[in-house]
């Protein structure tokens, strides 16, 4: 049984399975180039076999990480607003499940890129001294609700 801090039950939007797959194509599509501009150089030198491992394979992979992974990425993507802590857990093989504490936060922004835009999406960068943490591919009225809430939770009186 497992005590302490709950899980986080908010999930991404089912658009961000959109956004997870067309990222993938960012690799998925240059190891299919490479592998099937290389499969026939093989087949030259008498490694058939090899030359439809390779092209099976590659095309497995593609499909895979077009398929498969966005999928896990969303299913895993969870993350709630806390009054002392922000919770995120996400992952695909390994799950990593990250605490900020609300008084750590330093600043909180909203940011879109072109691809993310196309499909009305924004993320939410969470800075602290430490780093920076995102909560991608939300709506962008969820978005700025969420940007807003963590800027008044990280408000607090200056220490003079």
């Amino acid at each position: 049984m497992q005590t302490g801090t709950p899980e986080p039950t908010q999930r991404l939007p089912g658009q961000a399975r959109l956004l997870f797959a067309a990222r993938s194509l960012g690799w998925a599509a240059p190891l299919l180039v490479v592998a099937l501009s290389v499969a026939p150089a093989l087949e030259d030198t008498g490694a058939g076999w090899t030359a439809t491992a390779l092209r099976i394979g590659a095309v497995a992979v593609a499909l895979a990480g077009l398929l498969v992974e966005p999928q896990r990425r969303w299913s895993n993507w969870r993350y709630e607003l806390r009054d002392e802590e922000i919770d995120l857990r996400r992952g695909v093989f390994t799950i990593t499940h990250t605490l900020i504490p609300t008084i750590r936060v330093q600043h909180v922004d909203t940011q879109r890129t072109w691809l993310a835009d196309q499909l009305g999406l924004r993320s939410v960068a969470i800075h602290t001294a430490g780093g920076s943490h995102r909560i991608p591919a939300l709506r962008p009225d969820e978005a700025a609700a969420i940007r807003d809430r963590i800027a008044r939770l990280a408000q607090r009186p200056d220490d003079v």
